[in-house]
């Protein structure tokens, strides 16, 4: 699923549910519940923190790409 496409109000559906601070597995079950896709579920529980503070920073998460290590 292309991220560049997710909307704000599209994101706030799918984390319908979630008191915020919450921890990562916890925002990819509610949005899972509400209709993401298991690929947006994969990449919020991916993300380089394990607890969100807000629908917005799973946003900004969702948009950066994720940490790679450098090819040695």
């Amino acid at each position: 699923m292309d991220q560049g496409n997710l909307d704000v109000s599209t994101l706030q559906h799918y984390l319908r549910g979630v008191e915020f601070p919450a921890e990562k597995g916890e925002v990819a079950q509610a949005a899972e519940s509400n209709g993401a896709t298991q690929d947006l579920a994969a990449q919020i529980r991916n993300a380089g923190t394990e607890r969100f503070e807000s629908a917005e920073e799973v946003m900004g998460a969702l948009q950066s790409p994720p940490d790679t290590a450098d090819p040695v």
